[in-house]
């Protein structure tokens, strides 16, 4: 069989530049990588984006064929290369893909913009006067327009018979079939997502360093010695309360050694405004997968005020060292945490406040560490068990 790989799906999207569909789309590039000698694999990709170079460096060592839509159109590779089926992590229909012509295969990582189309967090993070007109248009006046739209859009994707479904999650699963009940009675196979670490051929992080410390310390940070947020460039991922949370923390005098680290900060103004104690945090933009790594590693609790996931990486990166997590208990996340987090609404302030205060006693700090290992080797079974599953059903 000849397979179209779309890696443009892995590539930076407008919100940021890693991101969980990204990544799952890199792990399964590398997982089908072990099916060479069955299926003849051709990749796409966008010349003019930021690509994990890795990729194409294993693509090479194997001969696979690397297309820029730039220059060749997808529809132009499919049939100069006789593609039998076409899979995309992330699907885009203004690619030019022939539906019809070519099996489609894809994973629809959840429907966060029919399921939290709207909160007040999002007018904080607008950019200027008129995204702020347009947000309040879309929680006002054009609610109602805008909510049948988006049903069009993603049913555009999900209930078109010509593209194969996939989904990462029950709760997505549940999700696809709420919104669009004529699919009640379909077939959506479910895969857990998957993570770098199920992979056998290939790690983007290396070990556990001795100068991993000395990174900590030339930020200002000490092991153990604080809070950690990330993905804080999204409104859905509702970091600002966080920050609002752990600020009233600091200020009310506990955790006095402690800092909150918050990553993907792309416009730092949205979290300082009215900050009472600026000098405890440290907003840092996107950081290196290594960098990541150790901070998930080092931190003293890891905290997730997502307001919407369809399976939710995070948590479970920070489980697998023993980081107790504190998270919004909605959407996936409960299904994916168990009782390894501590949960919150995530629209409250003062409960997420009140959960982290929790985390600052010692023996709940300990039991969230233990529960958080466990829950790592259960979630982590399963996601490689799924990871091979997935790929052969992509290849079958």
């Amino acid at each position: 069989m000849n397979l179209l790989y779309d890696l443009s799906a892995t590539q930076p999207s407008p919100e940021s530049r890693f991101h969980g569909g990204g990544a799952y789309g890199e792990v399964l590039f590398f997982k089908l990588l072990e099916r060479t000698e069955s299926v003849n694999l051709v990749c796409y990709y966008d010349a003019s984006s930021y690509i994990n170079p890795d990729i194409l460096k294993a693509a090479g060592e194997k001969g696979i064929k690397i297309y820029d839509i730039n220059e060749k159109p997808v529809s132009q590779i499919i049939q100069d290369e006789k593609i039998d089926r076409l899979y995309s992590a992330m699907l885009n229909l203004n690619q030019g893909i022939p539906l019809g012509n070519v099996e489609v295969y894809t994973t629809v990582h959840g429907l966060r913009t029919l399921e939290m189309p709207f909160d007040p967090i999002m007018l904080k993070y607008a950019s200027n006067w008129k995204e702020k007109i347009k947000f309040r248009l879309f929680m006002g006046a054009a609610r109602n327009y805008y909510l049948k739209k988006l049903r069009v859009i993603n049913g555009r994707l999900v209930t078109d018979k010509r593209i194969n479904v996939i989904t990462i999650s029950e709760h997505s699963l549940s999700s696809i079939k709420s919104f669009y009940p004529e699919l009640k009675d379909s077939h959506i196979p479910v895969f857990a997502s998957p993570t770098f670490a199920q992979l056998d051929n290939y790690s983007p992080v290396e070990a556990k360093s001795p100068n991993d410390a000395g990174r900590l310390h030339e930020k200002g940070l000490s092991e153990k010695k604080f809070f950690l947020i990330t993905s804080a460039a999204r409104w859905a991922k509702n970091a600002l309360r966080a920050v609002w949370a752990l600020d009233s923390l600091f200020g009310d005098g506990f955790a006095p050694d402690f800092k909150a680290v918050v990553t993907g900060v792309t416009n730092k103004k949205i979290f300082t405004k009215g900050l009472k104690n600026p000098e405890r945090f440290a907003f840092m933009e996107y950081v290196e997968r290594d960098m990541l790594e150790i901070l998930t590693r080092e931190a003293y609790a890891f905290v997730y005020p997502s307001l919407n996931e369809g399976f939710g990486y995070p948590p479970v990166e920070s489980m697998k060292y023993g980081v107790p997590v504190a998270a919004s208990g909605s959407t996936s996340i409960p299904e994916v945490c168990g009782d390894a987090a501590i949960y919150f609404d995530p629209h409250s302030v003062s409960e997420i406040k009140n959960r982290l205060v929790q985390l600052l006693d010692k023996g709940i700090h300990d039991e969230y560490s233990k529960r958080a290992l466990a829950r790592y080797q259960v979630v982590s079974a399963k996601q490689k068990e799924d990871l091979d599953k997935l790929a052969n059903y992509i290849v079958k």
